[in-house]
Order: C-alpha cells, then structure tokens, then sequence
C-alpha cells in the first residue's frame, strides 16, 4: 500500500459543507477543517456532513483519517490496522533522537537516549515519550518515524 500525501486544509474544505453553520462548535468549515487535520475534531462532528448529500464526503474523510488512536500527552497517531511492524520508523527515529541541530546549524550528539518507540505484538507502540526530540527544551519538530512509515500508520498531530 503506498503512503498517502499529507492532505491540505483546503483539501480538506472542498470536502466540507460549506455553510459555517457553526454546530460542530467552529467558527467557519475552513476553521473545522484545521481541527480535523489536528485530530480535534472527527468528520461525524460536522451535522452537514451526516446529510445524504455529503455522504460521499463524510466516506472520503472517514477514509482519510481512518481509525487512528492518539496517544495521550504526547500528538502521536497510531493507525493500528495500518502498521505491519516493520520497524522503519524505529530505526531512523533511533537516529534522529542522538543528533540535534542548533538554531546556528551545528550538530550535537546526544549522548545514549531511550528509544522513543517499539514493535509490540506486530505493532509500533510508543514506550519512552520523554525521548523524543518533540520533548526537548527548545522543541524540534522531528517527524522522520512519520516521513519513513511506508503505510501511513502513523501521524503526529497538535
């Protein structure tokens, strides 16, 4: 199965309503849009959507963002069904977590770091949080475990 692209808010709005009723509890559907890419909010949230002519639609989102469990505290997304436990991810976030860029481009090492996730029972789970580079002080948005899932099983999200 190939990975998917990395869908767009106004990709998102096409498929939306369009009538910034505000019954999901956001201002406008642009505005829904974003809560959906976030995991805020799921498609079944927006009323208009659960009208028979937007069932295309509604199946279109569902499809997008299948049944993907966050993993509390941390905006990591695991699609279950999706991960084969390959391991991919493991190996280049392994990496990723020991070398650190500065803001004035120099690298750093850290030294030994605790993975951040592991294949149990064929599927990658997150077992040391506190390792990832999303968690250092400043923050680096690393997403290589997510950019090297060749089936798209996994998100990180707000």
């Amino acid at each position: 199965m190939p990975k998917p692209e990395r869908i767009q808010p106004l990709q998102l709005y096409q498929l939306l309503p369009r009538t910034n009723c505000r019954l999901c509890g956001c201002n406008t559907c642009f505005a829904f849009a974003f809560a959906l890419i976030s995991r805020e909010k799921k498609p079944a949230d927006c009323p208009g959507l659960l009208d028979q002519a937007f069932a295309d639609s509604l199946h279109q989102l569902n499809r997008i963002f299948g049944k993907a469990e966050i993993i509390d505290g941390t905006g990591f997304a695991i699609e279950r069904e999706k991960c084969n436990g390959c391991g991919d991810c493991i190996v280049v976030c392994a990496r990723a977590i020991t070398t650190v860029t500065l803001g004035s481009g120099m690298l750093y090492h850290r030294d030994a770091v605790p993975p951040v996730l592991q294949v149990i029972d064929g599927v990658v789970q997150v077992v040391n949080w506190s390792s990832c580079k999303r968690m250092m002080s400043p923050p680096d948005y690393c997403r290589v475990c997510v950019e090297k899932c060749p089936f798209g099983a996994l998100d990180l999200v707000r």
